[in-house]
């Protein structure tokens, strides 16, 4: 039994939440101050208006009820500002000075200002600690009860709880009191009995009520606490981990630049942003032997951390299986087939792959249901190549993967991408749309790959205007340069 009490009253910490509470002690104490300096306002309004006779009790009982409660509520607003309310052990002080000033105006105030009492037992329930609200509670309960007796021999007597007379009659307890009581018909023994029972006894019940509901706020808040401080360390740990995913995943793709400085046939850049810390988006690009560059840019259906490990094992079947050998379309055949054995996430991914010849400037590609390319020839603009979609990978094992050609000449541009760039979508619900890219291509059709990638996030950007992202959106630009400058490097 002795175990549970010291279980109950017991208040849970950890390192981590240690600081929290302590914060939330702080800012509950400083509420008590605030409650403590209303209580001395309310003080002495009540002394002035005794002394103006519109209270009646007597000047001394007065005089002294309120030098004691200044001096109570003196010594912990002093400790307060002494310590700049930054000790938990205030919280005792501040409360039970409380307690004692609430007592003693009500015990100079009409009966019906309950709410003076259950303050104290309120205001502890902010300090989320059930057992100090408990202990609160029993404390205010007592001391109710002295009030409520005390009233009796110098304060004022509401007969409102009589049931007569009907209308009510206030009488102040003076030396003709008990003959007055004697003449309204009143046993004199009787009538401390009937305010206990008519006056005190209710007003215990509503008191208890309140006080459960005290506790009540003060365990769940305290359970509130740790829970959040639960909530928060994992997700603290979820950020960390999946951070270290966007790492991995970033090293995945290409992302120094440029990657191969010895080799002048061409210039290639690209960018991957990601809606949530991990994408399913992915581009690549590497040398199949000294002749042949593979271009690669993907998207898989879905977002975050099923998408970035999806997106990984195609990226792998992908670039393994182009090392092997083959045209673009047997190798999207096989990685379609193995992807399909063992898919049952039932997700797929949208494909192009292309080998460029940098000694012809011949692409074969094969479009996996992905977006078209765009081509600039040297000297004029951007045009979408609308070529022959296959199906996406990872849907039929039987899909049939198709080759087509086109050849890029010296000084011509390819730029890829994903649908998050047609699809990026402002506050309006409005795409940004194939058009609007194509133009944002045409401003400045001569511009580097680099600075292409850099004009087209600007633009899309801008258009979204800071309106929620939905979608990854991924680009890589490649301009041909010929064998011929190859030739001539040192």
């Amino acid at each position: 039994m002795w175990d549970k009490i010291k279980s109950y009253f017991k208040v849970y910490e950890s390192e981590e939440t240690k600081a929290v509470f302590e914060q939330n002690e702080y800012a509950a104490n400083r509420l008590a101050v605030m409650v403590e300096v209303a209580c001395a306002c309310i003080l002495a309004a009540s002394w002035l208006l005794n002394l103006a006779g519109i209270f009646t009790i007597s000047s001394h009982i007065m005089n002294v009820l309120a030098i004691q409660g200044f001096i109570e509520l003196a010594v912990p607003i002093s400790l307060y500002i002494v310590f700049k309310g930054r000790k938990r052990w205030l919280k005792y002080v501040l409360v039970i000075s409380l307690l004692l000033v609430c007592t003693r105006l009500f015990s100079v105030l009409n009966h019906n200002v309950i709410l003076i009492m259950v303050l104290p037992v309120l205001l502890s329930g902010r300090y989320f600690s059930k057992g100090f609200t408990v202990i609160v509670s029993i404390l205010s309960v007592l001391m109710l009860a002295a009030a409520s007796l005390s009233t009796v021999f110098y304060g004022v007597l509401d007969l409102n709880f009589f049931p007569s007379p009907a209308d009510g009659v206030t009488v102040v307890f003076k030396d003709g009191l008990r003959a007055t009581l004697i003449s309204l018909g009143f046993d004199t023994s009787a009538a401390e009995a009937r305010i206990m029972l008519h006056g005190f006894l209710p007003r215990l019940l509503v008191f208890t009520i309140i006080a459960f509901i005290s506790v009540f706020i003060a365990k769940h808040g305290h359970h509130m606490v740790l829970e959040q401080a639960k909530i928060s360390s994992e997700s603290a740990n979820a950020k960390a981990e999946l951070n270290t995913a966007n790492q991995i995943q970033n090293s995945m793709v290409p992302t120094v630049f440029p990657p191969f400085p010895d080799r002048k046939e061409f210039d290639v850049y690209a960018s991957m942003v990601t809606a949530k810390e991990v994408g399913g988006d992915f581009y690549d690009f590497f040398m199949v032997d000294d002749d042949h560059l593979a271009l690669v840019i993907a998207d898989v259906s879905g977002k975050g951390v099923p998408a970035a490990l999806y997106m990984m094992a195609t990226k792998i079947l992908i670039s393994d299986r182009t090392l092997m050998g083959g045209s673009p379309a047997e190798i999207l055949s096989f990685v379609n087939k193995r992807i399909c054995k063992k898919n049952t996430a039932e997700m797929f991914v949208t494909v192009w792959l292309g080998i460029l010849n940098l000694k012809t400037g011949k692409i074969i590609a094969s479009n996996a249901g992905h977006e078209y390319p765009a081509v600039c020839r040297n000297g004029g603009e951007y045009e979408v190549l609308k070529d022959n979609h296959s199906f996406v990978v990872g849907g039929y094992e039987s899909t049939k993967y198709k080759n087509y050609e086109f050849t890029l000449k010296k000084g011509d541009t390819l730029f890829l991408y994903t649908d998050g760039i047609p699809e990026a979508t402002n506050s309006a619900e409005e795409q940004f749309g194939m058009d609007r890219m194509v133009d944002s291509l045409n401003n400045d059709s001569s511009a580097s790959p680099e600075e292409t990638l850099s004009n087209m996030k600007n633009d899309v950007e801008g258009f979204v205007n800071g309106a929620v992202r939905f979608d990854d959106y991924t680009m890589l630009c490649l301009r041909y340069n010929g064998e011929d400058i190859s030739d001539g490097a040192e």
